[in-house]
């Protein structure tokens, strides 16, 4: 089994030797792939603080679509495959240029301690 997908733009391929069966994708994307706006807290898939974009083919429509994944911390990260995703780096930066929602947001005081900014953001970004 090999899984191959991106994140915010960079490919991925991933097989159990490589990466553990039971890697959720809010493991990968902070411990694989270095990206640690995406947050955890609940573990659960209640809180929305791991909140992601997937991009892709419809299974059964084939159209290419887009939706929010509210529990990055329980999908797995082999249900990926064929996907590109977007965490909350791959929609703006300090460094790249903030998107809109994350300039608005830091321009209102919308922040809080913002560990769930994040989550708030993608949430929004959908």
């Amino acid at each position: 089994m090999e899984a191959n997908f991106t994140i915010n733009g960079i490919e991925f391929k991933i097989t159990p030797s490589t990466i553990s069966i039971e890697t959720t994708l809010n493991d990968f994307i902070r411990k694989h792939a270095k990206l640690t706006g995406t947050k955890f807290m609940c573990l659960e898939g209640g809180c929305g603080a791991c909140i992601v974009m997937l991009k892709g083919v419809h299974p059964v429509t084939k159209q290419n679509t887009s939706w929010a994944v509210k529990n990055s911390c329980l999908q797995n990260i082999y249900s990926c495959h064929g996907l590109d995703i977007i965490t909350v780096e791959g929609i703006g930066s300090k460094k790249d240029g903030m998107h809109k929602i994350q300039k608005r947001l830091a321009d209102f005081n919308g922040t809080q301690c913002g560990f769930c900014t994040p989550g708030m953001v993608m949430n929004m970004f959908h």
